[in-house]
């Protein structure tokens, strides 16, 4: 047996294999082997592949190994708060706060804190400095400890082997192997390695039976600091499983104290030097008691693994001569350029000081209390700086460059100041982009930040006061049409979608007459007429009036509007008003895109009735479909207008008319591209901020634009009769061309006395009523005759502004009216009154198939010429050369009679808008252009 053991030793001791521990820096990690009393177990051969072998990391490489696999994450907040995790700590743990200095004014601490301390060992054994920082080239030695026992349960409080040395070449003095009748292990290690020799760091006897601990005596003079990190193998003990081959043991070391740094913050005033700094009242005594993983520096964790923490002492960092005039954001340095760090035990600041000594005077310049607490794994940086009430900082940029060619490589320039003065010093400050704003919304974030556009500096390090810089835009030319079809085919689908919540949710919240869809899937419609509902509830001012107009016997005010069946409407929901005689069906009335909407059915009953239907991917484009529902006789009791477009057509454009600013939607109402390339103009505000150390952060924006693509716009857009929900065709050519047609066989009436006062005549004119246009929305009525120039017998003046009484040219047209159920646009938005036109101007607008005209803030809004039907034959006219468009609002002109409404025309050589011209109206059975402006 003496021959065996002997035998085994030495073999033992002829494998190159190592310990070793990779804390901080990734060291690759070696094996080790051992002579140990498990020598003499029989089972324990091959001795090279029972060496126990380590794998060592730290938090910190742990997170940065994870930001490495998943780099995507590692860029939002959350996958941030993922590595801190890894850390042991949070986002909140990293807060930067300003200490303010009793009684001066001049200065003050901006206290910041970062994960992690910087991660390598020292080499100068236990006397070695941990203020002159080293790196993984001059690792030095630490200590390890172990325990292990025959199953996971049973590991010995007897340490296997305690406080073994390890060499800077990760070698143990005495290598130990694995035993196969003791196959579990757990594992402890300590940095800085534990000697005799030193006896302010302890490490628990071995004799201890609990969980091994560390006393520490932090050293007064931050040149003889240490930091003290420890690592464990986990809760789980490590196993040897297989007979030979030892199991890896993984070991992550996490820093114990907190480490405390000095710098320089934003220059300070005057020429002094600092020549010493001191932490006063910290306590300088604890008990670590070593974790068995990795912890968390909140709450009842990593910190309260300290313990018996006291004796209050002073320590003091001196021999170093620092100007305060210099070196902006550098850590304080001594001799040689070593960083200088304190290295303190974990605890509450309260009752602590900072003293700060300028130009070796007896007496501290500033004397800052400290707040919180110090948590471990973290390094706490205080910036000595100018108080923020005697800096004057500057921060300008060129709001409004000049506008972008739409060239590939085309530039703008602008200029950025940026400095900060007080009594004495004048000098540059960085700056840095912090945000964007792409789509015009207000809100700004990085992830707005365009493709198509190159910002050099986002963030500024040089030291010019004024700067110029140039931003680089990508060609903009491109099929439009194309991208906005792919990017509502390829949109994710929808299920069960109600048109009638902002989210698709089930509340009914504001309902339409037009719903914006832009995604396939399958969608519903709650039964309700027009915008009977909004925020919820019943909006019955949407369907009742209190207005009055007469003129002879015959009233223009529609005061309670009707249904299909000419009735007044009572209730918003249409199986509700209709309970006796209930839609039941639906259809599609017609459609400019073949096969876009499917399954249309009506589900449910009374007010919970809804209109459902599929939107099918492969035949989704931009176009327009009306959708209706029947009683179970088939007629139409109500229809909607289904507007299959991005999103982007309902941004709105501001213009102030008439003292008043109205919201442009983008587009003309069912606004149907047929060809488009080129591109939109393009903008992006661009959010940089000054990177001042005190005070509150100043912001600057930078608007950056670059021309639209040389544009070729060819559509269509749906025409409206005056007063109508429905939309009509504004082309001939689409397809099915089955559900639209003019006419429903009306004669029109001659304008003689003798042919309006026919009896015949009479009964015929009478059956032209509201109610008719709600059962045929696929057909457009001519005019009445008989001196009427509208669709429907009764001139009504309010159809689309329920309180409108204003008929004459003499009157003034009422602004901002109230939204109607019979009102086509979508949800938000209305049929504009006559001022939104009234200031347009047409300027230096070129024309091509409408104008491009300049709105508030230089933006641009284009107004097509769609044309528009003619109301005695229904014949489109006009198409790229009439660019035509209601108001709301309805007059009597000259001796004409009723039956005209405020228009606004553009041509090639015509500009004429409501109100400002005599001749700014047309008759209302005409189908022209709808451009509805934001409620």
């Amino acid at each position: 047996m003496k021959f065996n053991k002997i035998r085994k030793c030495n073999v033992g001791r002829k494998s190159t294999a190592a310990l070793m521990f990779t804390c901080l820096s990734g060291l690759t990690v070696l094996g080790l082997t051992a002579c140990s009393d498990n020598e003499l177990d029989s089972t324990n051969i091959g001795q090279n592949g029972t060496a126990v072998k380590f794998q060592v990391t730290t938090a910190g490489e742990q997170a940065q190994q994870a930001a490495k696999a998943n780099p995507a994450l590692a860029m939002t907040r959350a996958g941030f708060a993922e590595q801190l995790k890894m850390q042991g700590l949070t986002p909140e743990d990293l807060a930067t706060r300003k200490i303010e200095i009793p009684g001066n004014s001049e200065y003050c601490l901006i206290e910041s804190t970062v994960a992690g301390i910087d991660d390598d060992f020292t080499n100068a054994g236990v006397a070695a400095t941990r203020a002159n920082i080293t790196t993984t080239a001059t690792l030095g030695k630490f200590s390890a400890i172990a325990y292990r026992g025959t199953s996971a349960t049973s590991i010995s409080t007897t340490p296997w082997f305690h406080n073994a040395e390890v060499n800077a070449d990760g070698t143990l003095a005495t290598t130990q192997l694995w035993s196969w009748s003791e196959p579990y292990a757990r594992f402890y290690a300590v940095y800085p390695q534990i000697t005799t020799s030193y006896s302010k760091l302890t490490l628990s006897p071995a004799s201890n039976t609990s969980t091994p601990y560390v006393n520490i005596e932090v050293e007064p003079t931050v040149q003889n600091q240490k930091d003290l990190m420890t690592a464990c193998s986990g809760t789980t003990p490590i196993h040897y499983a297989t007979q030979g081959t030892a199991p890896a043991v993984p070991l992550q070391f996490q820093h114990a104290m907190t480490a405390i740094r000095f710098k320089i913050g934003d220059r300070l005033s005057g020429t002094h030097k600092i020549t010493k700094i001191e932490i006063v009242g910290a306590k300088s005594k604890g008990k670590f008691t070593l974790p068995s993983s990795v912890q968390a520096t909140t709450g009842a964790s990593f910190n309260s693994a300290w313990s018996d923490v006291s004796t209050p002492a002073t320590f003091t960092l001196s021999g170093i001569s620092v100007n305060t005039s210099g070196h902006v954001n550098e850590t304080i340095v001594g001799k040689d350029g070593d960083n200088f760090t304190f290295y303190m035990i974990p605890q509450s600041l309260s009752g602590l000081k900072v003293k700060v000594y300028f130009d070796n005077q007896p007496n501290p310049a500033i004397v800052a209390p400290l707040a919180g607490t110090w948590k471990a794994g973290t390094t706490k940086t205080y910036a000595l700086s100018q108080s923020a009430n005697n800096l004057k900082y500057t921060f300008e940029a060129t709001p409004n460059p000049s506008e972008a060619a739409n060239t590939e490589g085309a530039t703008t320039s602008y200029q950025i100041t940026s400095y900060v003065d007080d009594d004495k010093q004048h000098r540059a400050v960085k700056w840095k982009v912090v945000s964007y704003d792409a789509d015009g919304d207000g809100t700004f974030s990085m992830s707005e930040k365009p493709d198509w556009l190159t910002i050099p500096n986002e963030g500024r390090t040089t030291t010019q006061d004024v700067e110029q810089y140039t931003a680089t835009f990508k060609a903009n030319q491109r099929d439009v049409l194309a991208d906005f079809n792919y990017a509502m085919k390829h949109a994710d689908p929808v299920t069960n979608y109600n048109l009638a919540n902002a989210k698709g949710e089930t509340a009914i919240e504001n309902t339409a007459n037009c719903y914006i869809i832009s995604a396939p899937g399958t969608y519903r419609i709650p039964l309700v007429y027009g915008n009977a509902i909004k925020g919820g509830g019943t909006n019955s001012s949407a369907y009742t009036s209190s207005k009055t107009k007469v003129m002879g016997t015959e009233e223009f005010v529609l005061q309670e509007f009707v249904d299909h069946n000419d009735h007044k409407i009572t209730s918003p929901y249409i199986n509700v008003q209709n309970a006796g005689d209930p839609a039941t069906q639906a259809e599609i009335v017609w459609s400019d895109v073949a096969g876009v909407v499917s399954n249309a059915s009506v589900t449910g009953s009374r007010q919970n009735s809804f209109l459902e239907f599929t939107v099918n991917k492969n035949q989704l484009v931009n176009g327009n479909a009306v959708i209706a529902v029947k009683n179970a006789s088939g007629t139409v009791m109500w229809s909607w207008h289904l507007w299959f477009t991005p999103k982007s057509s309902l941004k709105k454009i501001p213009f102030t008319s008439g003292g008043t600013t109205y919201n442009f939607m983008t587009d003309n109402l069912g606004w149907k591209y047929t060809k488009w390339t080129g591109g939109l103009k393009r903008e992006v505000v661009v959010k940089i901020e000054q990177q001042a150390e005190t005070g509150e952060k100043k912001t600057a924006t930078i608007t950056l634009k670059q021309a639209a693509g040389n544009n070729v716009r060819e559509g269509y857009g749906n025409l409206y009769q005056w007063g109508r929900k429905d939309p009509l065709p504004g082309t001939d050519t689409f397809y099915p061309n089955t559900g639209y047609k003019f006419n429903d066989g009306y004669v029109i009436v001659g304008d003689q006395v003798t042919d309006y006062t026919n009896p015949a005549n009479v009964q015929r004119m009478e059956k032209r009523t509201i109610g008719l246009s709600i059962r045929e929305p696929g057909i457009m009525l001519p005019k009445v005759g008989g001196g009427k120039l509208s669709w429907t017998n009764h001139q009504y003046i309010n159809l689309w502004s329920a309180d409108n009484d204003k008929m004459y040219e003499s009157e003034t047209p009422i602004k901002n009216g109230v939204k109607t159920i019979y009102d086509p646009s979508p949800v938000g938005f209305k049929v504009p009154d006559a001022y939104a036109f009234k200031d347009l101007s047409k300027g230096v607008a070129v024309w091509e198939n409408g104008y491009t005209l300049k709105l508030d803030n230089d933006k641009d809004i284009y107004f097509p010429a769609g044309g528009y039907r003619d109301g005695n034959d229904g014949v489109i006219k006009g198409v790229n050369g009439y660019a035509m468009y209601w108001a709301s609002a309805a007059l009597i002109h000259g001796t004409g009679g009723p039956g005209f409404a405020f228009r606004a025309l553009m041509t090639s050589n015509r500009f004429s808008m409501p109100i400002t011209d005599s001749n700014g109206f047309g008759t209302r059975s005409y189908g022209l252009g709808v451009r509805p402006v934001a409620e």
